[in-house]
């Protein structure tokens, strides 16, 4: 291949890469949510605070719900170190650097063996993809669920050395892994089904001890509070809607239409999962097939198939191994999340935060297909995959940007109603939790390493609460219906024009004589710019019981507007 066509490739390949780390720093805050609080500032707080080492040490394997979080607190206080404060847009960034971790761990295994070029284009557009956007822009999220596939992948491939050091380099990465999230615990069987399928029996029974022992302090002092047990009640009276929850799960790189019915979205990732199924189940047969000490199992018509295939010939052992084990983990936690999270809420199976799951499973899919089947259409085929994941990220972007910028103003006006009310980001009014996130952020205050950023939104947010409660600042003339809804307050407009960007939007404002509450609206019209009506929730579990009346703020570049709707509501 020329010098200029492999630069074309490579700059397309960056495409995705590009547009995904620019999106993603543009997008981020330095400001937490929810689990972040406890796994971020109040780890460094407690760490800071611990008089002993053994206290250090607590801070740092301390469980959060149902995970350990040592390699996020290990970067939190390395971030620390050297800066003596935290910023979670740094944090966020370090996370998404994973995912290129993941992309450069497989696309090296890929290469290895002579793999084209082209293929690297559509395993980009696979995993640089905005489907899970939830886990991209929530810090605690990409310094877990991203960088444990990291680290479990960086540990087979270590695995893939002769040496005795990279032996050890994949143990102890494995070790980290396991106590950074509870996921890490199942690359210890994928390794030993590495290692027990290359027959390397020493390197099996050390690996196994290292794992039962990792797995033992893991579970040391851990509480089982998510009910697991119903998990299997629930298989048992529902195995096909969860095997078919598998494979949607499994495919759900192709979620492609987000806002059709449920039954009708789960179809195309229902029939890539059972594509990358599919695949797997051939690509084990071809890996035992190149085994001396396997090959038995594999029928003979189709070992005479593999031994005509190209790719299997020229196979070693220990990248077979690497894929075959990279697969089995990704499976391994694809199939835990449905056996024990649909039956919360069976929508589960395509929820934005799993999608580096499928996403992965894909782009190895998609990787090593062009390997193994270069006959005379495989030009199309580079094709077909090239086309089907510009799809897949396409859609991501145009459905997903719009969530991404509303989501980004809703939780800078949370950050604004936590600083003034002790409330917003993610805790409800008078709970404990509350009491917890008030106190986080005080003591993060008081070492000096975290404070929220001014302004949040705009530089008249500091005189904002004034401004409304001055009649002859504000505008009259807007109407707007609210209605009191279990949930919250509704407040709906179809017909006020406002300019909506990243930075500009309409802002509820509620004002009583001792509360004031700010609330991000969202516009009608998802991808237009220039917009004509909103809509929120006002959620009642932030709002304090008093009458307030209700506002508009008007945030745009060209001169900010408050607005007096002239209604009010009362939270009873």
């Amino acid at each position: 291949m020329s010098s200029s066509k492999r630069y074309i490739i490579f700059a397309i390949t960056l495409v995705p890469i590009v547009v995904f780390y620019g999106f993603s720093i543009s997008y981020s805050i330095n400001v937490p949510w929810f689990d972040d609080i406890e796994n971020i500032p109040y780890f460094l707080a407690q760490y800071l605070d611990a008089p002993s080492w053994y206290g250090k040490v607590a801070a740092l394997l301390r469980p959060n719900n149902e995970h350990r979080v040592l390699s996020a607190r290990l970067i939190v206080y390395l971030q620390y170190l050297f800066t003596h404060t935290i910023n979670f847009r740094i944090l966020n960034l370090i996370g998404n650097l994973t995912v290129l971790g993941i992309f450069l761990v497989i696309s090296r295994a890929y290469l290895k063996h002579k793999g084209i070029l082209y293929g690297l284009i559509p395993a980009a557009f696979f995993i640089f993809n905005l489907q899970f956007y939830s886990m991209t822009f929530m810090t605690i999220m990409s310094l877990q669920y991203q960088l444990i596939i990291f680290e479990v992948f960086l540990s087979f491939y270590l695995l893939t050395k002769p040496s005795k050091s990279a032996f050890l380099g994949a143990i102890l990465v494995a070790l980290v892994g396991t106590y950074s999230m509870g996921n890490g615990v199942m690359g210890w069987p994928a390794g030993a089904l590495f290692l027990l399928y290359l027959g390397q029996w020493n390197r099996l029974i050390v690996w196994i001890i290292m794992g039962a022992l990792a797995i033992v302090g893991y579970f040391s002092g851990y509480a089982f509070v998510q009910g697991n047990d119903e998990g299997f009640i629930y298989f048992f009276n529902h195995p096909f809607k969860v095997i078919i929850g598998f494979f949607a799960f499994t495919g759900g790189i192709l979620d492609w239409f987000p806002r059709i019915t449920f039954e009708k979205r789960m179809l195309l990732p229902v029939i890539g999962g059972i594509t990358i199924v599919s695949f797997f189940i051939y690509y084990v047969l071809g890996a035992l097939s190149i085994s001396t000490r396997w090959q038995r199992i594999v029928p003979a018509f189709a070992r005479k198939h593999y031994k005509q295939n190209t790719y299997f010939q020229q196979l070693s052992p220990q990248w077979a191994a690497f894929w075959v084990s990279c697969f089995v983990y990704l499976f391994i936690n694809s199939a835990l999340v449905v056996f024990f999270r649909t039956r919360f809420d069976y929508q589960l199976v395509l929820w934005a935060t799993y999608k580096i799951y499928p996403g992965t499973l894909m782009a190895m899919t998609c990787l090593l297909s062009l390997q193994i089947f270069r006959w005379r259409l495989h030009s199309l085929l580079v094709i077909v995959f090239i086309g089907i994941s510009l799809v897949s990220w396409a859609s991501s972007y145009w459905h997903f940007v719009p969530q991404v910028t509303q989501d980004r103003k809703q939780r800078l006006a949370f950050a604004l109603n936590q600083q003034r009310n002790g409330v917003g980001l993610g805790a409800e009014k008078k709970s404990a939790f509350a009491e917890f996130v008030v106190k986080t952020f005080e003591r993060s205050k008081s070492h000096g390493f975290y404070q929220f950023p001014q302004p949040l939104i705009s530089s008249q947010e500091s005189r904002l609460e004034a401004l409304f409660r001055d009649s002859t600042q504000l505008k009259t003339g807007v109407n707007v219906k609210t209605e009191m809804l279990p949930y919250g307050l509704e407040v709906y407009n179809d017909s006020f024009e406002f300019v909506n960007s990243k930075e500009e939007g309409v802002f509820v404002t509620l004002t009583s004589p001792t509360h004031f509450y700010v609330f991000s609206a969202e516009p009608l019209l998802h991808r237009s710019r220039t917009q004509k009506g909103f809509r929120i929730n006002c959620p009642k579990g932030v709002i304090e019981n008093d009458t307030y009346q209700v506002g508009l703020w008007v945030v745009q570049k060209n001169g900010n507007q408050l607005w007096n709707t002239q209604q009010s509501v009362t939270f009873p």
